[in-house]
């Protein structure tokens, strides 16, 4: 038992070690640029010394696994790290969060920003995040990389719920996709907790507005059904102050907010009730139902039809009975003919059993 036990410590080791280079997707060069070390790969249970004060909110964005790795290229440096996130909405949703006004948009992946020093891809439900001190890797170098790791990620679709952001007015790359309270905090500094209804599957993107002089911000939530939404957006109401008659006092939070269908729109910040109705009414959604069973086009058949259908099938029955009773009677006359007193006509062979109750007994000839 001593000697099997190394082994069986050996084989568990490999088979935990396995995963972990199955998840690596930084190859060893990217350009011109070459890997100055192996992959470090961290699981959810090394997030937080591995991360760092991200890895709460990363957590909300249903993180799987991060992978890092150093390039070099001359005297040049720059670290990949390459997030794997549950779906393409999560990858979305952090892709927003590390994203900043300095990153203007770049064609490369789903999504994709980047500056001198720094670009974010977004390839399915992967996130690529490369940096540098000095000067990145080109986007011309980067696109076989985010090409090859579209070719393994998730193909489900990204989240719909920016499409109902108003643009009039909006702040440039001020978008943030949030699943969680903790992201959301970062950019709605109302309430604690999850006062959304993160439990109830909600997701919700933030934005930022012009109103004149002043900024607001515009929260939408969007919930599985209209009821979970018209339930929490009841809460909201009590929980905080929405549309005073009199107006926000000075330092006052004031919320403007309204529920269309299974969405809920909030406005923060709004210097006065109408700048914020301008906002909330340029929110739409409605619930649009499609019916495509196929279409029946059968009725009841008319009294003539019914009749002549009758006929027809008390034919067909006759004609079936008229076939087997001349089925019957030609096999019995061929038996008959061929096996004589073999199969029929054998009352010699058969005894009747009778009570001798009439004058003249049966003979077994009387059924032939």
């Amino acid at each position: 038992m001593k000697r099997i036990c190394p082994i069986f410590v050996l084989f568990l080791c490999a088979g935990a070690s396995a995963p972990a280079r199955a998840q690596s997707l930084l190859p060893a060069s990217v350009g011109g640029w070459n890997a100055a070390a192996a992959s470090e790969i961290s699981t959810p249970a090394t997030f937080d010394s591995f991360i760092g004060p991200d890895a709460a909110i990363l957590r909300e964005y249903n993180l799987q696994s991060l992978e890092r790795r150093a390039y070099a290229r001359g005297n040049g440096a720059a670290d990949f790290a390459l997030y794997r996130f549950r779906d393409p909405s999560s990858a979305y949703g952090a892709y927003t969060y590390f994203r900043s006004d300095g990153l203007p948009p770049v064609q490369l992946g789903s999504f994709a920003c980047a500056s001198e020093r720094r670009a974010l891809i977004v390839a399915g439900n992967y996130l690529l995040d490369v940096t540098s001190k000095n000067a990145r890797p080109s986007d011309d170098e980067l696109k076989p990389l985010a090409a090859a790791v579209l070719r393994a990620a998730d193909s489900t679709p990204f989240p719909a719920i920016g499409a109902f952001l108003p643009d009039p007015g909006r702040v440039r790359r001020s978008e943030h996709y949030v699943l969680g309270p903790h992201a959301l905090a970062k950019y709605v500094s109302v309430g604690r907790g999850d006062w959304v209804g993160f439990d109830y599957s909600a997701e919700a993107i933030v934005a930022s507005y012009h109103a004149g002089a002043q900024q607001q911000t515009l929260l939408l939530v969007s919930y599985p059904t209209q009821q979970i939404a018209a339930k929490e957006f009841d809460s909201m109401l009590r929980q905080f102050t929405f549309d005073p008659p009199g107006g926000p006092t000075p330092g006052q939070t004031v919320l403007y907010g309204k529920r269309a269908s299974s969405l809920v729109a909030v406005v923060i910040g709004a210097a006065s009730r109408d700048a914020a109705n301008a906002l909330l009414d340029q929110v739409q959604r409605e619930t649009e139902v499609t019916w495509n069973e196929p279409k029946q086009t059968a009725t009841d058949p008319s009294f003539s039809a019914m009749i002549v259908g009758a006929i027809t099938g008390t034919g067909v029955i006759m004609l079936l009975s008229v076939a087997a009773g001349i089925g019957f009677g030609g096999v019995r006359l061929i038996v008959k003919f061929f096996f004589p007193h073999k199969v029929f006509d054998r009352e010699h062979q058969v005894e009747i059993l009778q009570l001798g109750i009439s004058s003249k007994p049966i003979q077994a000839k009387d059924f032939y």
